[in-house]
């Protein structure tokens, strides 16, 4: 891999304020990218652009809600006018929801449907006509390791990147002819303000997780699977593992994540 790989390069990161998407934002300025950071909070752009002003040249600010379909739209009208041209879409924005199933709010599961799912694909519609027209691009989907693995109280919250998932896998089917990847990332559990932010019940300190990661570590390592065009990124090797044993042990998968939370 090149180390200059990034260098140059134009990369539009949604939820490019906080935790994993501010993390990626700053490796990748520090690797040479121009980054467009995209947020529905002009208070937490401000606040980016503030600790960011040794990449100041690199670094664009658009204020835009991934759940409003005509904020998507204009996101690209915008770097078509002002910068002409992008390498690279991750949509990262997202709305955690911690609840079993049975009592999930019909309103909760619409906010988070609306930014995880909708919001990713309102950013892919518009992304895939903007590369499609420049001749290629890449677009990287910040699912959920509990696409792969589900586990207790997710359910809402992983049936939005799950779907997000599958249209992902179908577009890239769709969209090799026209030079266009499309990446999955299937990140664990990461040590952000994720959780507190979520909708539902609160998740309990203690809750057990296969693996907790810096947003550091987890960005890098997502990062690095994109300079290696991987199909599917996971963020540590016991995540991927587990993932393994569980397609070829399904029975047995349920049985040790049933059992570990019902110790925890």
């Amino acid at each position: 891999m090149k180390k200059d790989f990034w260098r140059n390069k134009t990369v539009i990161i949604t939820g490019a304020t906080s935790g994993l998407g501010k993390e990626m934002t700053k490796i990748l300025l520090e690797k040479g990218a121009k980054v467009i950071a995209i947020s529905r909070s002009e208070e937490s752009l401000k606040g980016l652009q503030n600790e960011l002003t040794m990449f100041s040249k690199n670094l664009f600010l658009i204020k835009a809600d991934v759940s409003f379909k005509k904020d998507c739209e204009d996101v690209f009208k915008i770097i078509k006018d002002e910068l002409k041209t992008a390498d690279f879409l991750i949509n990262n924005a997202g709305v955690g929801l911690r609840c079993e199933v049975e009592e999930i709010d019909d309103l909760d599961l619409k906010k988070v449907f609306d930014t995880n799912f909708f919001g990713a694909f309102y950013m892919m519609k518009y992304g895939i006509s903007f590369f499609k027209e420049q001749g290629g691009g890449t677009i990287v989907n910040i699912c959920s390791l509990g696409v792969k693995r589900p586990v207790p109280f997710t359910s809402g919250y992983t049936a939005s990147k799950a779907a997000l998932s599958v249209m992902a896998d179908v577009a890239r089917i769709e969209l090799k002819k026209y030079n266009i990847t499309i990446l999955n990332a299937y990140p664990g559990s990461i040590s952000t303000s994720f959780r507190k932010k979520a909708l539902g019940k609160p998740y309990p300190e203690d809750e057990i997780r296969l693996s907790r990661l810096s947003p550091d570590v987890a960005a890098r390592r997502i990062i690095r699977g994109i300079e290696m065009n991987r199909k599917e990124i996971y963020t540590s090797k016991k995540d991927y593992i587990f993932v393994l044993f569980t397609r070829l042990f399904p029975h047995l998968s349920d049985f040790i994540v049933e059992k570990a939370f019902k110790k925890s």
